[in-house]
């Protein structure tokens, strides 16, 4: 998943019973949502403070945010905000990050290529229509449909069927998609509705860790009134959570409420959530005048707060990855692998984050997050990601150089923070290896990104959406295009294509973690592009709330754990 501010971000261990022929997801372990529950006082209070009014939870949201459509939101805000609005087949423990059955009863598969869901019965949507595998269908086959320009579409790319419902289509910057060419299927072949509780999920090819990409946001289910409105459904969706948006004044402020109705498991002790909308760290002025309950210190006042004693807070080390990529499509020096390391080896990550976002980063060196998920070990980038000056010279040197009088351009989009963060790297590459530097903030980086519209190394940011170290490796550096590589670096390995391929159709995911960590290995040989830090999440938060988790892949609060005082 990109994240696309600098905001930190952005949640797993596999589950249990992992052989062929087994249930993979069972009734059993709901047992662990019941134990979430009761640490996040489940249902025990009566909701109301000592006053008797309505609990409130006031906290913040970027201005980022444009939609609440779950097939469309794919940025940590908001998936934040959709984790209470909707519940999905699967949940993950927010310390394991092991996936846990919340909608689903069970989650079966004798040969990981079809797969049945078994859906609870006796939920509903919060217009009372009945969640069922219907309301699951109508949404993979909505998002899966190429012309409706859903952000999480390429989710469903490994389901029977999706290659059809793409067809050829323009989306210009306010929305407006152009069909040139009409998808040949508008639903998924491999989706059959077997009865109203029942799913079964026919993939093009064996993955074994299908089960454990069913608690992301882009599978949530949808209500048939929300498709029949779509553009109110992105506003002020109808989901089937434990609250429901009251209001949202985009820009400044949504509202949710306590859904009188549900009836999960997970239900908060409080009744009304806030989120006011800001842009940057303009919340902490108001989290200082008591007016939130929870809020990041901006950079500029990160130490004082931290090392404020009145102050209440936690932290974390999360799953986010910002790391520096370069362009392998474009003749220039980073095509040269020596380069590449040289431009790493300069770089001392720990002085950048002193310097800039003390306590907030840590340096990485490797591209799946140590012990966060299966598979992610540290150092798996070994030498290349040591600060060490003279080797950065000696590869430099190896390289060819840096042609004189010219410099480079770093590209990366329009944020405060990241630009100081970035401007103390190209200080590093300048101190150290004598390379000048310009930085190219624009708003429309990611357009610029997809179009190849760059002409120097840029900032990446990834954080994964389910907890396999496959999600961190497949999604951003596979490609099937040997001439192109793939479109965001240009970058193509046959053998990482092959330890991918041999992951996804491993027979138990144990298996599967040991062919992706291959595919790790091959792109540290490789090394497209340089890992730089994993996030550090440190949220400060009010006397009122307790219960405080961080969830590790969004490094948002999670809303649902929260106890609240009057």
């Amino acid at each position: 998943m990109v994240q696309g501010t600098s905001q930190a971000v952005p949640e797993r261990n596999h589950v249990t019973n992992r052989a062929r022929s087994t249930t993979r997801i069972a009734a059993g372990l709901a047992a662990l949502s019941l134990g979430l529950a009761a640490c996040s006082g489940g249902g025990s209070s009566d909701g109301e403070g000592d006053g008797g009014e309505d609990l409130t939870v006031t906290s913040s949201i970027s201005q980022d945010v444009d939609t609440l459509l779950p097939m469309d939101a794919n940025v940590g805000d908001n998936i934040a905000v959709l984790d209470v609005i909707y519940d999905g087949l699967v949940r993950y423990d927010p310390e394991t990050t092991e996936p846990y059955p919340y909608l689903a009863e069970e989650i079966t598969t004798t040969d990981n290529q079809v797969w049945t869901i078994k859906i609870k019965p006796g939920t509903t949507f919060h217009n009372g229509e009945p969640v069922d595998a219907e309301a699951f269908a109508r949404a993979w086959n909505y998002a899966a449909y190429g012309p409706n320009a859903m952000g999480n579409n390429y989710f469903f790319e490994r389901i029977e069927g999706y290659d059809d419902m793409q067809g050829e289509y323009e989306e210009a910057d306010d929305g407006t998609v152009t069909v040139d060419e009409e998808p040949a299927a508008d639903e998924l072949s491999g989706l059959e509705v077997v009865d109203p509780q029942t799913l079964q999920v026919t993939l093009n090819a064996p993955f074994v860790g299908f089960d454990t990409m069913l608690g992301y946001t882009g599978f949530f289910p949808i209500a048939q009134a929300c498709l029949d409105d779509i553009e109110a459904c992105t506003t002020k969706p109808i989901g089937n959570g434990p609250f429901q948006v009251e209001e949202w004044s985009q820009g400044q402020s949504l509202t949710a409420t306590k859904y009188a109705d549900y009836t999960g498991a997970e239900t908060p002790n409080y009744d009304r959530i806030e989120w006011v909308e800001y842009a940057g760290g303009s919340e902490w002025p108001d989290f200082q005048a008591g007016l939130m309950d929870l809020a990041e210190a901006p950079s500029a006042n990160f130490t004082q707060a931290y090392d404020d004693p009145a102050l209440q807070r936690v932290e974390r080390p999360t799953a986010a990855l910002t790391y520096l990529s370069f362009p392998l499509y474009d003749d220039g020096p980073w095509t040269d692998i020596e380069f590449r390391k040289a431009l790493s080896m300069a770089i001392d990550r720990q002085a950048v984050i002193d310097a800039v976002l003390p306590g907030q980063r840590v340096p990485a060196d490797s591209w799946v997050m140590p012990d966060g998920v299966p598979g992610g070990v540290a150092g798996t980038c070994g030498e290349a990601c040591t600060f060490n000056p003279e080797a950065a010279k000696a590869a430099l040197e190896a390289a060819g150089g840096w042609p004189e009088g010219e410099t480079m351009t770093i590209h990366l989009g329009v944020d405060e923070t990241e630009q100081e963060l970035f401007q103390a790297i190209g200080d590093q590459i300048t101190l150290n290896l004598g390379i000048p530097y310009e930085l190219d903030p624009t708003p429309d980086f990611f357009d610029r990104r997809s179009n190849r519209d760059f002409s120097g190394p840029f900032r990446s940011n990834w954080f994964p959406d389910y907890p396999l170290n496959e999600n961190y490796l497949g999604p951003v550096y596979a490609s099937d295009d040997a001439e192109e590589g793939n479109t965001n670096f240009g970058y193509y390995n046959e053998d990482f294509n092959n330890a991918i391929a041999d992951g996804d159709s491993a027979a138990t995911l144990d298996e599967a973690v040991t062919n992706y960590q291959e595919a790790e290995r091959i792109l540290a040989e490789d090394f497209p592009t340089a890992p730089l830090f994993y996030t550090n999440v440190v949220l400060f938060h009010s006397d009122r709330v307790s219960n405080v988790v961080i969830d590790p892949f969004s490094g948002r609060a999670k809303m649902r754990l929260l106890e609240v005082t009057g």
